[in-house]
């Protein structure tokens, strides 16, 4: 059978776009999310030699998904060995790895010697934050900025169902009655009120965009500069945290977990920040002392909060969070999307190519901040 010509242009031109396309895929989402590129080329560290061989999981939901990722992970490294691993990952490839794409544990920075690089496909990588990371001579990359969407989604969901009260509705609506005010609950405007948004990074950056979409007046705190996108009014620094949660409706929490930030939404936070504000955590749990949080929720220096990370976490059944009236949690979800997967492994992908390439890399983890 002849097979038309016009098929043949297509199939050529679909199999190069292919090829070609991590290299605009990822500059598209560079644009999209932020994504940052390290000061330095790779090729530049003292450490840095092309690879031979690369340790690869590929996260795929079925066989034919895994095989596509490696072929366009072997499209990318060209002619360095792929090898495909799965967890839990063998002593062997552990003690011989000096390229490694899979999730950072303590176990890996202990026993891999020979580790040059390691990509991790998370958005954070507190779980192997271990004091010998400081003494490895390699390069942490993770998947930072790859959640900001959904996050900001779920920060801005909490808040509306909040601020209309709608979990009280929900409430009532399981008892099948009919009630316009089942409690004496405010019921809120977003314009023009003020969101501080704490961590100011990709996530937040995504969270203070939609806050400005709905007409909030948007201010954040940053710990390494004052820079900031347009539609945030004010970027402070972390000496002025007490002084813009004084003036917050709404406090968002997006932030890392170090030595600094754990239990910095302490009593004395909660006594300065502006009476009857809504708190919004998705950062992590323990950077909130939980009994602390608790007080404020139940005499009214908090009107509510939104809960995606508590301390302890899991939260375990009859701790006194379930049963607040006027606090909402989901179990560590914020991150989940439809659209997460090709994000990760796009950032993968493009991060592969340019450490075969000695280039400048994206989203490189600074181990002495943890993140």
């Amino acid at each position: 059978m002849r097979i038309p010509t016009t098929l043949i242009a297509l199939f050529f031109l679909a199999t190069n776009s292919q090829a070609q396309g991590v290299g605009r895929d990822a500059q598209a989402l560079i644009e999209e999310l932020g994504l940052e590129e390290s000061a330095t080329a790779v090729r530049e560290l003292p450490f840095w030699r092309k690879p031979e061989r690369i340790y690869i999981v590929v996260r795929g939901s079925d066989a034919a998904e895994r095989a596509m990722q490696m072929q366009e992970a072997q499209n990318a490294v060209g002619d360095v060995e792929l090898v495909q691993i799965a967890y839990p990952i063998a002593d062997d490839v552990i003690a011989d790895a000096e390229v490694l794409i899979a999730r950072c544990t303590p176990r890996i920075i202990r026993e891999a010697d020979n580790l040059r690089w390691l990509q991790d496909s998370r958005h954070g990588v507190n779980s192997c934050m271990i004091p010998e990371i400081q003494d490895k001579p390699f390069l942490l990359t993770n998947a930072q900025h790859s959640s900001g969407p959904p996050m900001a989604d779920h920060v801005i969901a909490m808040m509306t169902m909040l601020t209309r009260g709608l979990h009280n509705f929900y409430r009532i609506q399981s008892q099948g009655a009919w009630k316009e005010r089942p409690i004496n609950f405010p019921m809120l405007e977003l314009s023009d009120k003020t969101m501080l948004i704490v961590g100011l990074g990709g996530v937040g950056t995504e969270v203070a965009r939609r806050a400005h979409g709905l007409g909030m007046r948007v201010i954040g705190i940053r710990r390494s500069s004052r820079e900031g996108p347009d539609f945030v009014e004010y970027v402070g620094l972390s000496d002025e945290l007490y002084e813009l949660a004084s003036q917050a409706d709404v406090i968002v929490n997006v932030l890392p977990l170090t030595d600094e930030t754990r239990g910095l939404f302490d009593t004395m936070f909660f006594d300065v920040a502006k009476r009857g504000a809504y708190f919004i955590s998705v950062g992590r749990g323990a950077t909130t002392v939980t009994d602390d949080l608790i007080a404020a929720l139940k005499d009214g220096r908090l009107t509510a909060a939104g809960l995606d990370v508590t301390d302890p976490e899991p939260l375990p059944a009859g701790h006194e969070l379930w049963s607040l009236p006027n606090v909402i949690i989901t179990p560590h979800v914020a991150a989940t999307t439809d659209q997460g997967r090709w994000r990760r492994w796009t950032i993968t992908l493009e991060n592969l190519r340019r450490y075969v390439n000695g280039d400048k890399m994206l989203n490189v983890v600074d181990v002495a901040q943890g993140y």
